[in-house]
């Protein structure tokens, strides 16, 4: 898929095409099964993109203490808008901090989180330049049980970007954690732990658009082309039939280059022929825009239904219908997907951070005609779970930070041999 882009980015016939084999360097992999300790941690707050404009963001990601005995985490996700009118702004990167509990004598369960995001990324014309983000962030952690709820603040520098009425300020930040494997004070017995054999499904998908008749542009025009997206879903079952989801999605036809999507939510999936075709239905959440689609701030809704056929050993196909709302925008449409599932369990999945850097040939050009820098950095997450002893699928999500393509962005999936 492709991601957020701009009037200075890659023409859709052109792609860069020497890449640096020292810049393609991987920065970290580890195994998430095996991780000392693991959590996701979800974060809102209102960035100022000018005096006058906040835009809502939400930070997802996911931690690991990966030194025994220590307190230091890495972690891999990235943020995106979700209210104000920016929707379509998207950044991805890597986070290192420092999370500890306070002595129980103190309070209980009081834990202080100390970290720096930094990553690539930008889109919806909040952030014009190379795309670098920084965000350094103090946190107050109170553990309940299975969660922990938290309140600090953070800093979101964007070091490269143009936006002359962009103000840097320090603002409050709110969110959560959820330990997947043994997060919590090490003196409380969790409830919370990661089981590595449980199923897990990994679904390649074309989505297609049929817009509403009130669909909208961010230029005000109507949506009258069906769109075609190229997606990526990972779903994680809790028994035989209740999942989660993440899924990310890029458009691919339909004159609307640089929309993108990302959703996490739950889905049921019922056997209704044994082992040939079950009923599947879902409901996600998350953040979209790009491509000039008014989705408003960028949050949307996304209610799924249809059928999980199976076609060979662990291979699914799984056609669905439903609908694509986004209640702060002018956009709603029909939606259709077509994926192609296999379901895995028992294979480790490696997580890694890179870096790969494009040298543009003379020839390229960017959307105005213009000429690119000599050099585009971007910082990338990739995953990758083992099928047999020879062959691994992959994907991967790519944002710029240095280059003046700051809105670039770019996701692959594959098979690794």
């Amino acid at each position: 898929m492709s991601g957020q882009k701009k009037s200075g980015q890659i023409k859709a016939n052109k792609v860069f095409s020497r890449i640096s084999l020292v810049g393609f360097l991987t920065l970290f992999v580890y195994q998430a099964a095996i991780a000392d300790s693991s959590r996701a941690r979800i974060s809102f707050e209102n960035i100022p993109v000018s005096a006058s404009e906040d835009m809502g963001t939400l930070g997802v990601h996911y931690d690991i203490k990966p030194f025994s005995g220590s307190d230091v985490y890495l972690g891999v996700g990235g943020y995106g808008a979700l209210t104000g009118d920016r929707g379509g702004f998207f950044t991805g990167g890597v986070t290192l901090g420092h999370h500890y509990f306070l002595n129980d004598s103190v309070v209980d369960g009081l834990a202080i989180d100390a970290g720096l995001f930094a990553g690539g990324g930008g889109g919806a014309g909040a952030f014009p330049g190379g795309g670098l983000m920084l965000r350094p962030h103090l946190m107050l952690e109170k553990e309940l049980d299975d969660f922990a709820v938290r309140l600090g603040v953070s800093r979101t520098p964007f070091p490269n970007t143009s936006n002359i009425s962009y103000e840097n300020d320090t603002h409050p930040s709110i969110g959560i954690t959820i330990p997947t494997y043994q997060f919590n004070n090490s003196n409380v017995s969790s409830s919370v732990s990661y089981k590595q054999n449980r199923a897990t499904k990994i679904v390649p998908v074309s989505m297609r658009y049929h817009p509403d008749k009130n669909a909208k542009r961010r230029s005000g025009n109507n949506l009258t082309k069906d769109i075609t997206l190229l997606g990526f879903q990972y779903q994680d079952f809790f028994n035989d039939s209740l999942y989660r989801t993440f899924e990310t999605y890029g458009a691919g036809i339909g004159g609307t280059d640089g929309y993108a999507k990302v959703l996490a939510g739950f889905g049921v999936n019922k056997e209704l022929i044994k082992d040939s075709v079950a009923l599947d239905a879902k409901l996600t959440l998350g953040m979209a825009g790009g491509g000039d689609i008014d989705t408003g701030g960028g949050f949307i809704v996304q209610p799924m239904i249809g059928l999980d056929i199976n076609i060979a050993d662990g291979w699914n196909v799984k056609p669905m219908i439903g609908k694509t709302y986004a209640p702060s925008g002018n956009f709603s449409s029909t939606t259709s997907e077509l994926g192609l599932s296999w379901t895995g369990g028992k294979g480790k999945t490696e997580y890694n951070i890179k870096n790969k850097t494009y040298y543009p040939d003379d020839s390229s050009r960017t959307k105005s005609g213009g000429l690119y820098a000599d050099r585009i950095e971007l910082l990338g997450i990739s995953f990758s779970k083992k099928v047999n002893d020879k062959v691994r699928v992959s994907g991967s999500a790519y944002g710029a930070y240095k280059g003046d393509v700051g809105a670039y962005a770019e996701g692959l999936f594959g098979i690794e041999v």
